[in-house]
């Protein structure tokens, strides 16, 4: 007899509990597109461009450099004494470290740069996207972009995109 109480608790919990699995409410969006949408997505590749261009010239100057003395050396070396051959060859070698070494450090800056003025976009881009779901009652939001690529299937899913770019103004 218990054990049909519980059974039947059960089961009356489950019938009630049943609609609200029904009202489950989807929708999607493309993020990607809607960042692209954004106007300060625009200066902040202006930014992130100006900051590796400083990069991309201090590594020009080092390449000049770099043929400079690769040239010379390679003219000259014949007539070169070992003692002298040897200092050329180590420079040479030690600038060639010190490019490969700029330029892992410029990667890492440009990374952090680009975390750095792209994160608050996609927050509020983040934030936008939960506060129109919350208003508009959805259960899941799905995020479609070719980034991301997070959507399976969509049949009863509601794109979004409309509402968000309403609520960020543009």
């Amino acid at each position: 007899k218990r054990k049909m109480k519980k059974i039947l608790i059960v089961i009356i919990a489950l019938v009630i509990a049943a609609p609200t699995f029904a009202q489950q409410k989807f929708g999607h969006i493309d993020s990607a597109a809607l960042l692209e949408l954004m106007p300060e997505k625009a200066k902040a590749e202006k930014d992130i461009e100006a900051f590796a261009k400083e990069f991309q010239t201090a590594y020009e100057a080092m390449m000049k450099e770099y043929e400079g003395k690769a040239t010379s050396f390679q003219q000259t070396e014949k007539d070169m004494i070992p003692t002298v051959r040897n200092t050329k060859v180590r420079e040479i070698t030690e600038l060639e470290r010190r490019i490969q070494e700029f330029q892992t450090q410029a990667q890492e800056e440009i990374g952090k740069k680009q975390q750095e003025v792209l994160t608050p976009i996609i927050d509020k881009a983040r934030k936008a996207i939960d506060e129109v779901a919350v208003e508009k009652n959805y259960t899941y939001v799905f995020d479609n972009s070719a980034e991301v690529g997070v959507l399976l299937y969509s049949k009863d899913a509601e794109d979004i995109m409309a509402d968000v770019k309403a609520k960020l103004g543009l």
